[in-house]
């Protein structure tokens, strides 16, 4: 049985980043090649998983969180100012998610390489831009952050609401946590959604046909390290420059 984290086969000590890219250019990635790669991938998963429960775990947590900040702003004293934290905390999310994706998931950095190893030479060695779908269930493993990943957002996210109740007010502190936790939900749900398959009743819906595109961009091996790291909405990837080019970044 191989073991985690699975990349693709490379000599000892080679860059498996450099080498998916000079494979993706070279020849291209063959469907066996992925498929390969898909299968240890898999193989990996233990019997007891469920692809259901990590998805209400990974959703659940954010939306229990999401209960207890709404019930925490109903009993807090409310100030219409106390709104201009949600803005401000999307912002603060949309970059986090645009620099971790580029810093820490494409660049393998001490000590969170696994979380790199199992994305871009195992994630992005599965699913390409023109094969997105996921084709079966168990491959939620693949594509969802892990729950105990999910908990750590939420231990990071409560004490830096502690400190917005501390200096704004206690209403500002729960719409703080509600909103990160909000985003958070939506970046699970999303990123799902654009690995399911193109012709399913998600995959056809406008927005997400849309927003899938961008993220499909991502997943061309040729362009992954340079273009397209936000997930949920484009928006530090535009004021960052790093949209995509329409087939002018092959």
């Amino acid at each position: 049985m191989a073991t985690l984290p699975v990349v693709p086969e490379r000599i000892p000590n080679a860059d498996p980043t450099a080498e998916l890219l000079r494979e993706a250019t070279k020849r291209g990635l063959t469907e066996e090649r992925r498929n390969k790669v898909r299968a240890a991938a898999l193989a990996e998963i233990p019997w007891w998983y469920s692809p259901y429960a990590h998805l209400a775990a990974t959703t659940g947590i954010g939306l229990a969180v999401l209960v207890v900040s709404l019930a925490g702003v109903a009993r807090a004293t409310f100030a219409w100012t106390d709104l201009l934290v949600i803005p401000i905390v999307v912002l603060f999310a949309n970059f986090f998610e645009w620099a971790v994706h580029r810093d820490v998931l494409h660049k393998r950095r001490w000590p969170v390489e696994v979380i790199y190893d199992r994305h871009t030479p195992m994630h992005h060695m599965v699913y390409v831009e023109e094969d997105m779908a996921l084709r079966s269930v168990r491959e939620f493993r693949l594509v969802l952050i892990p729950a105990a990943g999910v908990a750590g957002i939420v231990a990071a996210a409560a004490p830096a609401a502690f400190v917005v109740a501390h200096f704004w007010s206690a209403a500002a502190g729960w719409l703080f946590l509600l909103s990160a936790s909000l985003f958070m939900v939506s970046y699970e749900v999303l990123h799902l959604c654009y690995h399911a398959p193109k012709d399913s009743f998600i995959g056809r819906l406008r927005l997400i046909a849309r927003l899938r595109a961008h993220h499909a961009r991502h997943h061309d091996p040729r362009v992954m390290q340079r273009y397209n790291f936000n997930v949920t909405v484009p928006l530090f990837d535009w004021i960052m420059g790093t949209m995509a080019p329409k087939r002018q970044a092959d």
